[in-house]
């Protein structure tokens, strides 16, 4: 595979995620790796991040002219981001591209093919591109929204299923109820005990082990479907500790933080 020298971004509804793939005219196998990467969350306006920090990471990272290729599911941002990347620098960085999905070399089966968010085809490119030969794939992204998405043996985007991200589901807890607290939850690091000795660490344990038994239940549901046992990535704002408790003993599950920004970058590419 031949790799244009590119940023891909990864427009979410909590953050974006820019990543620099360099030029490899080698034979590479599997997945294009960036060589740097940034994540800017959201400020309290949706839509809205630092491009004081984008700014740095461009001149120190990237060079002018480099093509950008958006992949988003958050309007506002992208706006932004293109007004941004228009005005900066006289416009140094303004080689951009937003892809749509036509531009993904996958079949999509789904009933409204075009109402897939952009990530979840990019992490579904991606996952073919490394998967074994005639083998199902699972693809699970951890973010504002969890999404458990299932590609066929033959290699087409067939559907999944979207629940409440962990941070989606404690913000609801607190803006829904009068006592109890808002409560940040992690899913990078040591997992939490399953019984919490006070309010915050109960929110914490349930929402974490929630999020394990939801996720593992829909493989189990998706796996009852097929006839060979799947392949499964994970990726998003978690980890691979949370990863690891996904598994089971007839399928084998990797951790793949740049999942989404590599499938960008091959179709970018």
């Amino acid at each position: 595979m031949q790799l244009q020298s590119l940023v891909a971004v990864d427009i979410g509804n909590s953050r974006v995620k820019f990543g620099r793939f360099d030029r490899d005219d080698a034979a590479r196998a599997g997945l294009p790796e960036p060589a740097e990467t940034l994540a800017i969350p959201y400020t309290e306006s949706r839509g809205e991040f630092d491009v004081a920090t984008l700014a740095d990471w461009l001149s120190e990272f990237v060079a002018p002219a480099t093509p950008i290729a958006i992949g988003s599911v958050s309007k506002p941002a992208t706006e932004a981001l293109v007004q941004f990347l228009a005005e900066f620098d006289d416009g140094a960085w303004n080689n951009v591209r937003q892809l749509a999905g036509s531009d993904f070399a996958i079949e999509n089966r789904t009933q409204q093919p075009d109402r897939v968010g952009i990530d979840r085809l990019a992490a579904a490119v991606a996952a073919c591109a490394i998967r074994r030969a005639e083998t199902p794939a699972i693809v699970i992204d951890f973010g504002t929204a969890i999404t458990v998405d299932l590609v066929s043996a033959d290699g087409a985007f067939v559907g999944g299923a979207i629940l409440p991200g962990v941070g989606t589901s404690a913000e609801a807890l607190h803006a829904r109820t009068d006592a109890l607290p808002a409560v940040h939850v992690p899913l990078e690091g040591k997992s939490p005990p399953a019984v919490g000795t006070d309010t915050s660490s109960a929110i914490h344990a349930g929402l974490y082990w929630g999020a394990v038994g939801a996720v593992r239940e829909l493989i189990a549901r998706q796996r009852d479907g097929l006839v060979a046992a799947p392949q499964v990535f994970v990726t998003g704002s978690t980890s691979p500790d949370m990863a690891r408790l996904l598994g089971a003993p007839d399928y084998t599950v990797r951790y793949l933080p740049n999942l989404v920004l590599a499938g960008l970058a091959l179709a970018a590419g």
